[in-house]
């Protein structure tokens, strides 16, 4: 028994992880682009990844560039879709709105893989619709709250979309593609589409100005690109599948919450009561979806 849960914790772990990263992210944004964000942040992961690549062989890359870059497509649509996001929205709504990947992973798989879809599965995704709905309603936000606007959540939406389909693509290449040569082509695949985006749209920094490379700044892109990122990346693949696989969803949904918790503790966001309502449906609809039993890849 002793261990049983070490992985369950450390999955819980890196999740908090990545959910105060929104508010990060929102740090970053003030001295650089969102797609520039996104090219330092990956660049720096591949740096940090660059040691381990040594021990992998040219047979490895080569038979993973495939895998790799198309599941590179989908995690750098997401990263993208959501750094233009995080400019319109607050961190807390960012966080709510990426709970969002549970319920369309369910339904991801159901339309391209023939995955079962169970009766708590279409309920959980009929909440998180709801949520949705809840969210974008107009009305007056909490005194001092952050106005988001209804493309900053388009674009947190459709972010969680993307990261569905890198889920999914996972799931399908993570069985028989070797784990670093799959992961430096996604993060190499990232790096360059989001230099490329800088430099054909927003330029590398935010208005244009030249970086200011303050200790804020980079001790941003340090948590973004070596801890939310490679570290992130790496740990994650070796303990995700010593959990349970109906154990995962039921973590993923404390992301909303420590996301809304980080972003009041440290960016004053505050939430209105439509705002709660919309983001308490989506996590209870996460919640609902992972004690679907009905659901899995059908045989291939």
């Amino acid at each position: 028994m002793r261990g049983r849960y070490t992985p369950h914790l450390i999955l819980l772990a890196l999740i908090a992880i990545w959910s105060a990263s929104f508010v990060v992210s929102k740090v970053a944004l003030r001295a650089l682009s969102p797609s520039g964000l996104v090219a330092a942040r990956f660049w720096l992961a591949i740096v940090c990844m660059a040691p381990f690549l040594g021990r992998t062989a040219r047979a490895d890359l080569a038979r993973s560039v495939g895998p790799g870059l198309a599941a590179g497509c989908a995690l750098g649509l997401g990263y993208l879709l959501q750094m233009e996001g995080m400019t319109e929205t607050s961190a807390s709504m960012g966080g709510l709105l990426a709970g969002l990947i549970v319920p369309l992973v369910a339904v991801g798989g159901l339309v391209f893989f023939g995955a079962r879809m169970g009766g708590l599965a279409v309920l959980g995704l009929l909440l998180a619709i709801a949520g949705i709905g809840t969210i974008c309603w107009p009305g007056e936000p909490a005194p001092g709250a952050h106005r988001d606007t209804l493309l900053g959540i388009l674009l947190q939406v459709g972010a969680s979309a993307s990261y569905a389909g890198h889920v999914l693509m996972l799931s399908r290449f993570g069985r028989t593609q070797p784990v670093a040569a799959l992961a430096f082509w996604q993060l190499l695949l990232v790096a360059v589409v989001g230099t490329g985006m800088a430099f054909a749209h927003h330029g590398f920094t935010a208005g244009g100005a030249a970086i200011a490379w303050t200790a804020e700044l980079l001790w941003a892109l340090l948590y973004l690109g070596v801890l939310a990122t490679a570290v992130g990346i790496g740990v994650q693949s070796k303990v995700q599948h010593l959990v349970p696989q109906a154990h995962v969803p039921l973590l993923f949904a404390m992301q909303p919450l420590f996301a809304a918790v980080c972003g009041a503790a440290f960016q004053g966001d505050r939430l209105g009561v439509t705002q709660f309502v919309g983001g308490g449906l989506i996590v209870v609809g996460v919640v609902v979806t992972s004690f679907d039993r009905a659901g899995g890849r059908a045989d291939a």
